[in-house]
């Protein structure tokens, strides 16, 4: 996977430039590595932080094993003073624009020449040529000045009103001395209180389901592994929003529904739709389904985007953002990581809450299992923190399941079928694991000439003999399997 880093092309004088304070030539370095945080985090085409790579058994950079878990943050957010130290210190970079999710390189300082390099510690190896095009060109270029935002403006008034000086007191025009004016109170910060009674005699109007027992008014983070589906019951979803159709067996009341598919192109994005509203000769009305494949990020006019469209359409119910590496922004240098996600879905959670909406972020899962599906998410528990509820889909040996759970849905587990573009709902995984496994243990009984032991049983079906010996109970009480004599049974009737 590693290879020898390239020469980035870029300003080095401009990069030594940027460091908040004038250093001595020894401290280049540390220049060096903060000019390329801050020029790539201004640009906001990748997500990067300041570590340390590990060191070998002298102390020195081992650049070969260098990987994403082995990298260390900086002490306390302050730069090594140890001499061995500060070389190992380089700019991780990974979520680059138009590279997989999981692709991370290292920039760093050759020791002699001083020229930034960068190689690549994970991912696939395709992804190198596109990163070395956006890394470089960022390095090499200003980013262009942002227009500040309504915050800013308002933040930038409030100051300009607190610390303005303070007016002049006007001279007596004779011997009359000036009355001075009482000052007024300072006034009593404004709490959003609420007494308990009071609480209870508000009404409130219902919550809102978009798809009901799936998705509600509010933030749902929908996880998957690559590959899986996730995008295709994202967009199910969608159509089913739009057209009042039908997604995973629940009906959806009509709406309109805008779908951010930014890994998606308009020609695959067609494809698509025209796999799910197949065949053509029954296709609903689709009109209230708003497309895009290009968006800004969450802290660069994704908010304004949104409300731009809600304020447009007639029925605002849903929105999908596919997926979240494409709008989160980039994380702070010194911010934790816990913070960095739960900070980039607040103002997504928040919007949603003030307007009613369903909003859906789609995102990865990690690639080891988890005996809690929230924690397959990717990412910190910052990023489940803030949604209100989540959503997983996964696979294993029993076949794709979708796990839920949130503030106002219930907890849910069901089996899933894939076919031509459309996920089904086959009902809870439990019970379709049972209905399966009993149908096994039929053909079983069935194909069986004498009385067979649950062991037998087990053997022959391919289960555990826990799982036999709990279900031949509930098929004799049933009257599908009769017990004979001690530990065997039959088909009932033969």
């Amino acid at each position: 996977m590693k290879t020898t880093a390239p020469q980035l092309d870029t300003n080095l004088d401009e990069l030594r430039g940027m460091s908040p304070r004038k250093t001595p030539a020894s401290d280049s370095r540390q220049a060096l590595i903060f000019g390329i945080y801050d020029r790539l985090c201004d640009h906001g085409h990748c997500s990067v932080d300041v570590v340390l790579a590990p060191a070998d058994e002298a102390g020195a950079p081992d650049w070969e094993n260098t990987g994403p878990a082995n990298v260390s943050s900086l002490p306390d957010d302050e730069w090594p003073q140890d001499e061995q130290a500060e070389k190992r210190a380089c700019v991780i970079v990974s979520v680059i624009d138009g590279c997989d999710p999981d692709s991370s390189f290292i920039v760093t300082i050759h020791d002699e020449t001083g020229i930034p390099g960068m190689f690549q510690i994970h991912g696939p190896e395709i992804d190198r040529v596109v990163a070395d095009s956006i890394i470089g060109r960022d390095l090499g270029n200003r980013p262009p000045p942002r227009e500040p935002t309504e915050l800013q403006k308002s933040m930038a008034k409030l100051r300009a009103e607190l610390f303005a000086p303070p007016a002049a007191v006007p001279s007596a025009a004779n011997d009359n001395v000036p009355v001075k004016a009482s000052p007024s109170p300072p006034a009593a910060p404004k709490f959003n209180l609420i007494n308990a009674q009071d609480l209870l005699g508000l009404d409130f109007p219902p919550v809102k389901y978009v798809i009901p027992g799936y998705i509600a008014e509010g933030l749902t983070i929908l996880g998957g592994r690559p590959k899986l589906g996730k995008s295709w019951l994202a967009l199910g979803g969608c159509v089913a929003v739009a057209t009042g159709g039908e997604c995973l067996g629940e009906e959806c009341e009509q709406g309109d529904v805008l779908y951010l598919a930014l890994e998606d192109n308009q020609r695959r994005l067609q494809d698509r739709l025209e796999t799910v509203l197949s065949p053509p000769q029954v296709r609903p009305d689709i009109s209230r389904l708003s497309l895009m494949t290009e968006g800004p990020r969450i802290n660069a006019g994704l908010i304004e985007l949104l409300d731009q469209w809600r304020l447009a359409v007639e029925d605002p119910r849903l929105i999908v953002i596919d997926t979240l590496a494409m709008v989160r922004p980039p994380k702070g240098r010194n911010q934790d990581s816990y913070d960095a996600d739960y900070a980039a879905l607040s103002p997504l959670q928040k919007y949603a809450g003030e307007h009613r909406l369903a909003i859906v972020v789609v995102t990865h899962v990690r690639k080891m299992e988890a005996s809690d599906p929230l924690e397959m998410i990717s990412g910190t528990n910052g990023l489940t923190g803030a949604a209100d509820s989540i959503l997983v889909l996964n696979r294993d040996q029993d076949g794709p399941k979708l796990y839920g759970r949130g503030r106002d849905i219930e907890e849910i587990e069901k089996a899933l079928k894939f076919n031509a573009g459309v996920w089904t709902a086959l009902g809870n995984a439990d019970d379709v694991k049972q209905s399966d496994q009993r149908r096994r243990i039929l053909e079983v009984l069935t194909d069986a000439t004498t009385a067979l032991t649950p062991t037998e049983i087990a053997k022959e079906a391919g289960m555990k003999e826990t799982n036999v010996k709990y279900l031949l109970r509930v098929m004799v009480k049933a009257g599908s399997a009769e017990k004979v004599g001690y530990g065997q049974y039959k088909l009932q009737g033969r």
